[in-house]
C-alpha cells in the first residue's frame, strides 16, 4: 500500500521537475563540496560557531527557527546540504513557473540556480545559508502557488511575508519572477485583461505579504521589547519604507546597472564573459524578435505593458536600494538575477517551437546549440569562482590561525599577564609593512570579498572567539569604552605595531595589542 502510493506520487513529478531537481543537487554537491566538508572562516564566522540566529533586530523575525531545523551549530555539511536541497527544490518551482518543457533546459535552470554566484557569497555565511535558502525556496513557492490556483494568492501572502521574516532580499527575487512570467505573457501575445488580471494577483500577494511580515514582526517586537536597528535600513521596514522614492530609484538603476557591467561577477574570467555577453545578447535579441513576430508590437496595450514591466525591473530587481539608497548592496542579495538566464533559456525554448522561426534554419539551430552550451559554460565558470572563493577562504582561515597563535604566544610570555584580563585588540588587520599582502586572488574575486581583509579577525571579540574555540586559549575582551578610552590615550599613541617587542603592554589594566593605527 505504501508502495503503491509512494509510486503514484512519483510518477505524478514531471520530468522537468525532476531534471532540475537532480541537476542542482549534484552540480550544487560537486560545486560546493569544498565548503561543506572544511570548517572555512569568515569574520561573521567566528561568534556563529554556536548562535541561535535570533535577529529580530535585524527584522528577521522567522530566521531562527529556520535555522533550528540544522540546529544552531555551525555543521557546514548539514547545512550546506540543506541549502541544496532547497535551492534544487526552487529549481523546480522556476521550471513550472515559467512553463519549461524541455528536460534539457530544465536540467541547465538547475545547474544556473545552484551555482550562481549568490550561492557561493551564501556559503561564506554557512552558518546562516540553510534558513537564507529556505527563505528562497518560501518567495518562488509564493509566486507559483499565486499564478496556479484561484486563490493561491492567500497561500502566497502567508508565504512571501515568512520568506521576507527569514531573509529580506528574497523579496525582490518574487518581484522580479513576477514581472518577467508576464513579459512572457505579453511576447506570447496572450489577452491583456488576462495579464492584468494576473499582475493584479501578484501585486495582492506582494502587498498582503509585506503586510503580514511588519505586523508579524511588530507582534514580536512588542513581545519581546526589542526595537529594530537601523542597519541597512530595516529601521524604515516598519515605517515608511519609500520617505526617499526619487533618491531610492536612482540609486536602484545604478546597482542595477552596475552589477551586470563593472562588479566583476558574471565577468570574472574571459570565457565567463563571453559566455555572459552571448546569453545576453540572444536574450535581447530574442525578446525584440518574439514581439514583432508574434504581433504584440501592433497593440499599444502590450508595448505599454511591456515598456512598464521593463522600466520596473531595476527598481523591483534593487529594491533594498529603493527603501535605503546608501544601502550596501551585498552579492548575498542578487540572487533574482538568475532568473534573468532562465527567461533568456525559456525564450529560446519558445522559439523553436515557432513555426515562423523555421525559415531562417541556420539562424535557429545557431541559438538553440550556441546558447545552452553558454548556458554550460557560465555553470563551470561560476563553479570555478566558487571554489576559488572557498580556496581564499581557507588561506584566509590559516593567516588568521598564524597570526592569533602569534598574538597568544607573545600574551603568555609578557610578564604580569594572567587569564582573565581584559585584552584590547587595536587597529584592525596588522601593518602591511611588517605582513605585506600575500592574497593571490583579490583582482578575481573583487566582487565576492573586500581586497583589505586578508584575516577573519579584526577586533577584540573575535580574536577572543577564535582563541577559544581553535587555540584553547581565554580572552576577556575588552570592553566598547575601555577601547574609546585606550584609543585617546597617550600612552598607545606613541605604541610601535605589532610585532614589535613593545607593541603588547598593560595599560590602565588593560592588555593591549595595537596591530594598526
Amino acid at each position: 500500500m505504501i508502495d503503491t502510493g509512494l509510486k503514484t506520487i512519483l510518477n505524478r513529478i514531471k520530468p522537468q521537475w525532476k531534471a532540475a531537481f537532480i541537476s542542482a543537487f549534484i552540480i550544487g554537491i560537486l560545486t560546493h563540496m569544498y565548503v561543506m566538508t572544511n570548517n572555512l572562516m569568515t569574520p561573521d564566522g567566528t561568534w556563529n560557531i554556536y548562535s541561535d540566529q535570533d535577529m529580530i533586530y535585524l527584522g528577521r523575525q522567522f530566521l531562527m527557527y529556520a535555522c533550528k531545523i540544522s540546529s544552531y551549530y555551525n555543521l557546514p555539511w548539514l547545512n550546506g546540504l540543506l541549502a541544496i536541497v532547497y535551492i534544487a527544490l526552487t529549481a523546480a518551482v522556476v521550471v513550472e513557473a515559467f512553463d519549461v518543457k524541455s528536460v534539457v533546459i530544465s536540467a541547465l535552470v538547475g545547474g544556473l540556480m545552484v551555482t550562481f554566484p549568490t550561492v557561493a557569497s551564501t556559503f561564506c555565511y554557512v552558518f546562516t545559508i540553510d534558513g537564507y535558502m529556505l527563505a528562497l525556496l518560501l518567495s518562488a513557492l509564493a509566486v507559483l502557488i499565486t499564478d496556479k490556483f484561484k486563490k493561491g494568492w492567500i497561500a502566497g501572502i502567508v508565504l512571501i511575508g515568512l520568506s521576507l521574516g527569514i531573509y529580506q532580499a528574497y523579496y525582490s527575487f518574487a518581484i522580479l519572477l513576477c514581472i518577467l512570467i508576464l513579459l512572457m505573457q505579453i511576447l506570447k501575445n496572450m489577452d491583456t485583461k488576462a495579464i492584468l488580471l494576473k499582475a493584479a494577483k501578484y501585486c495582492g500577494m506582494g502587498i498582503g505579504g509585506y503586510v503580514f511580515y511588519v505586523l508579524t514582526l511588530k507582534a514580536m517586537l512588542a513581545l519581546r521589547h526589542i526595537e529594530v536597528t537601523g542597519y541597512q535600513g530595516t529601521d524604515k521596514l516598519l515605517g515608511n519604507p519609500f520617505v526617499n522614492i526619487k533618491e531610492g530609484i536612482l540609486a536602484s538603476i545604478r546597482t542595477f546597472a552596475s552589477f551586470g557591467v563593472k562588479h566583476n561577477v558574471l565577468t570574472t574570467t574571459p570565457t565567463m564573459t563571453v559566455a555572459y555577453v552571448i546569453t545576453l545578447i540572444v536574450g535581447v535579441a530574442l525578446f525584440i524578435y518574439m514581439f514583432i513576430k508574434n504581433g504584440a508590437i501592433k497593440k499599444w496595450d502590450k508595448i505599454v505593458l511591456a515598456i512598464v514591466l521593463i522600466a520596473f525591473i531595476p527598481v523591483g530587481t534593487s529594491l533594498a536600494a529603493v527603501m535605503e539608497p546608501k544601502v550596501f548592496f551585498h552579492l548575498l542579495m542578487r540572487m533574482p538575477w538568475a532568473l534573468f538566464f532562465v527567461f533568456i533559456l525559456k525564450l529560446v525554448e519558445d522559439s523553436s517551437y515557432e513555426n515562423k522561426f523555421d525559415k531562417n534554419t541556420i539562424i535557429k539551430r545557431l541559438v538553440m546549440v550556441v546558447t545552452p552550451i553558454a548556458t554550460a559554460i557560465l555553470i563551470f565558470e561560476f563553479a570555478v569562482a566558487a571554489n576559488t572563493v572557498y580556496f581564499t577562504l581557507n588561506e584566509r582561515y590559516e593567516k588568521t590561525y598564524g597570526l592569533c597563535l602569534r598574538i597568544v604566544d607573545r600574551l603568555e610570555e609578557t610578564e604580569g599577564y594572567k587569564t582573565g584580563d581584559h585584552v584590547a585588540l587595536m587597529g584592525g588587520y596588522p601593518d602591511r609593512e611588517y605582513y605585506p599582502e600575500t592574497c593571490i586572488t583579490w583582482r578575481d574575486l573583487s566582487g565576492y570579498f573586500d581586497p583589505n581583509g586578508e584575516y577573519v579577525v579584526s577586533d577584540s571579540g573575535k580574536l577572543s572567539d577564535f582563541c577559544y574555540h581553535y587555540l584553547n586559549f581565554t580572552i576577556v575582551p575588552a570592553t566598547y569604552e575601555e577601547h574609546g578610552i585606550i584609543a585617546n590615550s597617550k600612552e598607545y599613541l606613541e605604541m610601535p605595531k605589532f610585532p614589535d617587542k613593545d607593541s603588547v603592554k598593560e595599560i590602565d589594566d588593560i592588555w593591549v595589542i595595537k596591530l594598526n593605527g
